[in-house]
């Protein structure tokens, strides 16, 4: 295993590797909804086909927080990565030559595989690799995997507007199997020197230890306000600004951008706050209020100011930035921060997957876009609710 003397020129390849795969995480979730109405037209989606498509990114990655804890103690982390880095490119590019909406159902399924899985190992990863670095490399993974849901939605219009939707999709999958690239690498090294190796099976008693603490399940349902928050905003923010503002295409996706670039700044500082405060629910309560300020606006003067109350509104993604650095700062090892992750992702990403498909259903009962944001600030309650288990450092594994 990595430890703190391993030379800086062997944590090189790993390194690369955590932030590429950070990079094009979220590509194949956001790139999307900026030009649906345009894919709609080859593969004819209803509302509730949408909000289906859109359920379909926090279900996946649910089950796949449930399923990678088993198949990290059966291969490397490294390996465990690799494959998932490739699956996400895999499904982003084939997805592209879908030809109706089953199929772009499907190869969508490949592409959310490899990203719940890599969601849950990169913690891990940071763990191994970095175990004297947690927060400094904590913050640069935060940043850029806010930065693979930004660009994105701010080049998805402009990109289907020269080259055809179908070009705006694949595109991205550039970056997924760029992230392979280190990771064989360090495979190889491994091998040379027989340290990559499968994680150990967690001792006896600490799955116990770890699903019954009231911090794991406090960061769990953390996880499902931030899953439920994101998933609808990514999902339906432009089409709700197209209705209620009259926002253009490029202008809803400029907004999208928007809305998920705000948590780079907070990813900036949260790491190092965890770092010297250890108060996980100072950062939640924080973050929901200003969530219930930008649902407000968005209800009482959405064409007041709209880039305020998106950027507020913004700070929900957040949550996930709290939670997945948390993990290393609640665990005291490599097989605790697994177990931890794993929870914390399948049962927040099961919960808040519902979102996207119930604004569909609503949408079909001609429900106003009031309904939904009732909705949001209901669940940032629930967020401020739950800070109070959160704010003394714990271990859940010991």
């Amino acid at each position: 295993m990595t430890t703190t003397t391993t030379p800086a020129t062997r944590r090189l390849a790993p390194y690369l590797g955590i932030m590429l795969v950070s990079l094009g995480l979220l590509t194949g979730v956001t790139s999307f909804p900026p030009i649906a109405a345009q894919i709609s037209q080859d593969i004819h989606l209803t509302d509730v086909t949408y909000g289906l498509l859109g359920m379909l990114s926090p279900f996946t990655f649910g089950l796949m927080g449930l399923l990678t804890p088993l198949v990290v103690r059966r291969m490397s982390l490294e390996w465990a990565i690799l494959i998932a880095a490739a699956l996400m490119g895999l499904g982003q590019l084939l997805r592209a030559f879908a030809g109706e909406s089953a199929t772009f159902f499907t190869f969508s399924i490949v592409s959310m595989l490899g990203i719940g899985a890599a969601n849950m190992l990169l913690p891990a990863l940071i763990k191994r690799f970095f175990p004297d670095r947690v927060a400094s490399v904590s913050t640069l993974y935060v940043v850029l995997l806010v930065v693979s849901s930004v660009y994105p939605p701010l080049f998805a219009v402009p990109i289907a507007q020269a080259a055809g939707w179908r070009a705006s999709i694949g595109v991205w999958a550039v970056v997924e199997f760029a992230a392979i690239v280190p990771w064989v690498i360090t495979i190889i090294r491994g091998r040379n020197s027989h340290t990559s190796v499968a994680v150990e099976a967690p001792v006896a008693g600490m799955a116990r230890k770890v699903w019954s603490h009231p911090v794991s399940w406090s960061l769990l349902i953390g996880y499902a306000v931030a899953t439920l928050n994101f998933y609808v905003m990514v999902a339906w923010l432009p089409t709700m600004l197209t209705e209620t503002v009259g926002a253009s295409a490029a202008d809803a996706g400029a907004l999208l951008s928007l809305y998920t670039a705000v948590s780079i700044l907070t990813g900036l500082f949260i790491p190092g706050l965890l770092a010297r405060s250890g108060n996980i629910g100072m950062l939640f309560t924080a973050n929901a209020v200003l969530m219930i300020v930008g649902y407000a606006g968005l209800m009482i003067a959405p064409g007041t100011a709209t880039w305020l109350w998106v950027a507020l509104a913004g700070t929900a993604p957040s949550l996930f930035s709290v939670v997945l650095v948390g993990v290393n700062f609640r665990t005291a090892s490599q097989q605790g921060a697994v177990l931890l992750s794993g929870m914390t992702t399948a049962g927040g990403y099961f919960i808040g997957a519902s979102g996207p498909l119930v604004v569909g259903v609503l949408r079909a009962q001609g429900l106003t876009w009031n309904t939904v944001m009732i909705m949001l600030i209901v669940s940032s309650v629930v967020a401020i609710a739950v800070s109070w288990n959160l704010r003394r450092r714990v271990n859940v594994d010991q």
